[in-house]
Parts: C-alpha cells; sequence; structure tokens
C-alpha cells in the first residue's frame, strides 16, 4: 500500500479512529473525585463533550434525570472494591439527548500491585421499547470483556504517565505521544472485534491488517505530505498479546522516524514490511531513508525501565518531559526495550545510513 499523509491539522485523528465503536476513558482514583485523564475521539463523538471539557472531571457528568439510581450506586460499588464489572445504563449528552450506555471498567495496577488507574469501554447499545426489559449481557458484551482483559494489561506501562499528567505541566510532545499510544490500543480493539465478530474470542488476530492500521493511524499525525508512507503485511495470524505490543512497538517505530529521521527535509519515505521468513520467524521492519541515527546515539539500548521513568516523572520537578535528549532516550525507548523483551523477539537497529533500519525478529 502506498499513502499520501493527511496534512490538514483538523485531521490528527483518521477516520479509522473516528469510527471506532468504543469510546475509551482512563481515570485517576489517586487524585481528588477519581477525575477522567484521557478520552479517545470516539468518546467525544458518542457523548458530544470534548476531550478539553472531560478531562479533570468525575465521569458523572454523563449522568441525568433518566439515569438509573441502581446503576449509579453499582458503579459506585464496582469502583469502592476496585474490581472489573460492567453495567448497562442510560447517560446524557452534551445536547441533553439520551443514550444507552454499555460501560465496561477495570482497574489497572501498576508491577508492584497498586491501583493505578481505571480503564472504561463505553458502547452504544439500543435504547429498549416501552415496557421492554434492557438487555444487561449478550454475546458482544462477553466478547468485549473477554477482549478488555487481554489487551488492558498493555495499559500499564503507559498510564503512570497519562495519571501523572492530571498533576504537573506536561511538554505538547508528551501529551501528543501520551494520545498516540492510547489511540494505538483503540485500534486494536477495533479491529479485535471486526475479526472475531460472533465467533471465538481466543482465536488468533490478524496482525498484517491491524499492523497496516497502526501504520496509517501514526502516518496521519505527519503535516509533511511529501513524505510517503509504504506498508506492505503479509496475511499473518498472531496471538492478541503478540500483536498488540506489535503495534505498539510500530507505532513507537514509525513516530520516531517521522519525528527525527528528516529533520530540514520536506522529502522521504518510510517502509514497513510485516512478513514470515523461510524458518518460520515473524519479522516486523521499519525502514526509512531519512538522516540516520546521530553517531554516539544507541537509541533504544540504555534506556531508563519503565519503573525509573515513572519514578522520574513522580518526583523531578519543573515541566514533565517524556521524551528523549541529548542523546539519551525517553519513555519511547523505555516502552521498546519492555515490549521487545516481553515478547522475547530480537531488536536489531541499523542507522549507520543511510537512513535508519528497525528489526523485530520473532
Amino acid at each position: 500500500m502506498d499513502q499520501e499523509r493527511l496534512g490538514d491539522d483538523d485531521q490528527l485523528i483518521t477516520t479509522a479512529i473516528r469510527r471506532s465503536p468504543l469510546a475509551m476513558v482512563l481515570t485517576d482514583p489517586r487524585l481528588p473525585d477519581n477525575p477522567i485523564t484521557y478520552v479517545n475521539s470516539a468518546f467525544e463523538a458518542l457523548t458530544l463533550y470534548s476531550r478539553d471539557y472531560a478531562v479533570g472531571r468525575n465521569c458523572r457528568f454523563l449522568q441525568g434525570p433518566e439515569t438509573e439510581p441502581e446503576a449509579i450506586d453499582r458503579i459506585r460499588d464496582g469502583l469502592r472494591a476496585e474490581e472489573e464489572f460492567e453495567i448497562t445504563l442510560t447517560n446524557h449528552r452534551a445536547d441533553g439527548s439520551v443514550f444507552r450506555n454499555q460501560l465496561l471498567l477495570a482497574p489497572i495496577h501498576d508491577p508492584q500491585g497498586q491501583l493505578n488507574g481505571y480503564f472504561g469501554l463505553q458502547r452504544n447499545v439500543p435504547m429498549p421499547e416501552k415496557d421492554e426489559r434492557p438487555e444487561t449481557d449478550d454475546n458482544s458484551l462477553h466478547l468485549l470483556r473477554e477482549l478488555q482483559h487481554r489487551v488492558k494489561n498493555h495499559l500499564s506501562m503507559i498510564v503512570s504517565m497519562i495519571r501523572i499528567q492530571a498533576r504537573r505541566e506536561v511538554t505538547a510532545e508528551s501529551l501528543k505521544a501520551i494520545s498516540r499510544r492510547i489511540e494505538a490500543l483503540s485500534v486494536l480493539y477495533d479491529e479485535l472485534l471486526n475479526s472475531s465478530g460472533n465467533g471465538d474470542p481466543d482465536k488468533d488476530l490478524a496482525a498484517g491488517a491491524y499492523l497496516s492500521r497502526i501504520a496509517s493511524v501514526v502516518a496521519s499525525l505527519e503535516p509533511r505530505n511529501a513524505i510517503r508512507l509504504n506498508v506492505e503485511c503479509d496475511d499473518i495470524s498472531l496471538p492478541v498479546d503478540h500483536a498488540a505490543r506489535l503495534g505498539l512497538l510500530l507505532s513507537e517505530f514509525v513516530t520516531n522516524a517521522f519525528e527525527h529521521a528528516f529533520e530540514g527535509r520536506d522529502t522521504g519515505a518510510v517502509d514497513v514490511r510485516f512478513t514470515t521468513l523461510d524458518d518460520g520467524t515473524v519479522r516486523l521492519t521499519v525502514q526509512d531513508d531519512g538522516n540516520g541515527i546521530p553517531e554516539g546515539y544507541n537509541w533504544p539500548f540504555g534506556a531508563a525501565s519503565i519503573r525509573e521513568q515513572h519514578d522520574r516523572a513522580e518526583h523531578s520537578g519543573g515541566r514533565l518531559d517524556t521524551t528523549g535528549h541529548d542523546r539519551v532516550p525517553g519513555v519511547g525507548g523505555s516502552i521498546v526495550t519492555a515490549l521487545t523483551d516481553s515478547l522475547g523477539a530480537k531488536l536489531t537497529v541499523d542507522g549507520a545510513g543511510p537512513g535508519t533500519r528497525i528489526t523485530i525478529d520473532l
């Protein structure tokens, strides 16, 4: 696939993201009143509330005269118990209209087991007819629950940064990186739903299609329309956990290429390849024809651990910047090394030029 990227700042979120049926919400129970720290574009489309309005507020602004009191009590009990639960309730949009909200909420814990946030999925379901008992569960809800259980664990590496974002001034580049990583998970949910349908949620994911979408989403953030993205992904199926990690890795690689490979240039190309070698190895390659990696910079090797990045963000002063500087990898490098290790994969980075070639062998 050969794709020209979008150059309009109003199209930072691609059509694929905007059409995602799942609104995603992150909240921080360590802050007073458990405020929202992130919502995706699907949340804005579903509720008609903007991201700027929602972030920093408790989710109860979605409640209104038609919201069931017993549903509110169930949500409070679930949060208090720090348990994963689902519920369908009536919520209100910003324009006052009502919708049936199928909500799945799950706690997110850090590696030490401490509650770090809540991750919610919201889906609009049909309003019941008059005198009809509302549906509280169905096959799609079961599927969503299974998918959430698999995917929510991948948030543990970045949710702490999102939580800190609510308490400190954060650089624009860091906020953009946070949003991109969560949007990548939104694409994963959408792909999981489309590929699983009403079938077995345990079956493998069409990883080639998923990675193609990830590359396209990240590429849409690039304002220079003369930098081309070429994607060739074979029809390869992988377990959900493997595909999810590869998607996050691809997001980091493509973003780095767009942000750093073409400094001082308006043209260039980034090639993404996903294929199976003769010996059965699955290989993901991202190669650009840019300026190459600066001499003496061994990205991402030597990056701090996720825990070390969290401690730095928690305790350092001033404005929080999670990007790399002075040839020291930032949070992106930490995520890359952690994901590679979790996959048991081999990471190779050749930046001798021209350009940079990154290879993941799984």
